[in-house]
């Protein structure tokens, strides 16, 4: 378990050594959503994609749940080696596994037994009501094994095989691409077959990240008990985290049941369209967030503070140039984009999805600020500050968006709702910060 290169080695190369294998890695996990959309949209029709994007609430909600305890062990093992304490760490990381475990197989049986209900309340009509029952029933089958990957995902990172976990998203990835195309393509068993492919790459991941940990004589896996006092600290720390992922979940809900509303299944599918192109950009600044996790974590249990500070330097101006050349792509080249996932002849649907994701590129300016932000205060296990920022960022002031920028500029108005929500929480990220360094607490 060799963590000492998080406190030694100099911070520009841990940087591109955790931060590049952590974008990359996100962006393959982000790759698992655009293969649906792409083969969905293609192959099945506009109603199978609608159908994935109702659904999309659902998987956010499993999602949620391993990030929370995917960044919550992260925080307390980085602290805890950087304290030396390696008991404590293993204790963690048992802990982690024991209760993403229960809580994903109880979701599992909740989900099976009730999965016309929860489709019924995301807000599926008529028309794509049986597409969204069948993906959330054969996604569910998979819940265990994606919340496993994303806390081993995690955990790999901390322990130092930053370029390990690359690797095993980058493999499951080419696994659900092969079996997609087998499932919809050649076998033609439509929105199942998705829910199939993806579920079966997840396995695949979780396989592999199993195998550092089933191989090393020393990890943090060696040992270690349940610890219901490092339970509560898991799930406090990831919290934070967790109730962005929320947010998103929520507000995909908002929108969906505000667009089926306004323009029906097909505003819907328009949604879907720049719901992958923007997860691309997002996955790609919260892979440099998630990059710095475990530099950050590690570093301050070791009180090691200069260290911190040059890491966030570097990364906020990282942050700011990757946001200026995603806003510069999608104003440049969003149609053809969104013309990959949106098979369609109807040109108002093409343009409204293309205008939407014009003025949502806005977003991307300042997002991966209040990214960086959030995660910098999960990190050092100061999670009440970086809710603030989540709740603030992915859920309040999008939800009062949507409710009102419609009413005031019409259907359009609604992708204003992410952009004036990024900029109204950077300045409440930037208070923090400033309060942080203000009161010598770094």
């Amino acid at each position: 378990m060799n963590t000492n290169v998080l406190g030694q080695e100099k911070i520009w190369k841990l940087f591109i050594k955790y931060s590049v294998p952590a974008i990359i890695g996100m962006l393959v996990l982000g790759m698992d959503a655009i293969i649906d959309g792409y083969f969905v949209g293609n192959y099945i029709g506009v109603n199978g994609l609608a159908s994935t994007n109702i659904a999309m609430p659902f998987n956010s909600i499993i999602l949620t749940i391993g990030i929370i305890f995917g960044i919550g062990v992260q925080s307390i093992i980085g602290r805890s080696l950087g304290q030396q304490n390696h008991t404590n760490a293993k204790n963690a990381f048992k802990t982690a596994i024991v209760m993403i475990t229960a809580i994903c197989i109880l979701t599992t049986l909740v989900s099976i037994l009730f999965t016309e209900h929860i489709a019924m309340f995301l807000g599926a009509n008529d028309e794509i009501i049986e597409d969204t029952v069948t993906y959330i029933r054969y996604s569910s089958i998979f819940l265990p094994f994606i919340g496993l990957m994303l806390v081993l995902d995690y955990v790999l990172k901390v322990i130092g095989k930053p370029t390990y976990a690359m690797i095993t998203l980058v493999f499951a990835i080419v696994f659900n691409i092969l079996l997609s195309y087998i499932m919809i393509i050649q076998l033609n068993i439509g929105i199942k077959g998705a829910a199939l492919a993806s579920g079966f790459a997840y396995c695949f991941a979780v396989i592999l990240a199993v195998i550092p940990f089933a191989t090393a004589n020393k990890t943090v896996l060696s040992g270690g008990s349940f610890d219901k006092k490092i339970a509560y600290n898991i799930i406090y720390n990831g919290s934070s985290e967790g109730l962005g992922e929320l947010g998103t979940a929520i507000t995909t809900f908002l929108f969906n049941i505000t667009l089926i509303r306004y323009t029906g299944e097909l505003g819907v599918a328009a949604f879907t369209a720049i719901s992958y192109l923007t997860f691309i950009g997002t996955n790609i600044l919260l892979g440099l967030s998630d990059g710095i996790g475990s530099i950050v974590s590690y570093n301050y249990g070791s009180r090691q503070i200069k260290r911190i500070k040059k890491v966030l330097g570097l990364t906020a101006i990282t942050a700011t140039l990757i946001g200026i050349t995603i806003f510069f792509a999608i104003f440049s080249f969003g149609s053809n984009l969104i013309y990959i996932f949106l098979n369609v002849e109807n040109s108002e649907i093409l343009n409204f999805a293309v205008t939407g994701a014009k003025i949502y590129a806005f977003a991307f300016l300042i997002s991966g600020l209040n990214i960086i932000a959030s995660g910098f205060f999960t990190a050092i296990g100061s999670p009440g500050k970086s809710a603030i920022i989540a709740l603030n960022k992915g859920l309040i002031w999008i939800s009062i968006g949507i409710i009102i920028y419609p009413q005031l500029f019409g259907i359009q108005g609604i992708w204003l709702a992410v952009p004036i929500a990024e900029l109204i929480t950077l300045s409440l990220s930037m208070i923090l910060f400033y309060n942080q360094f203000k009161t010598n607490q770094l």
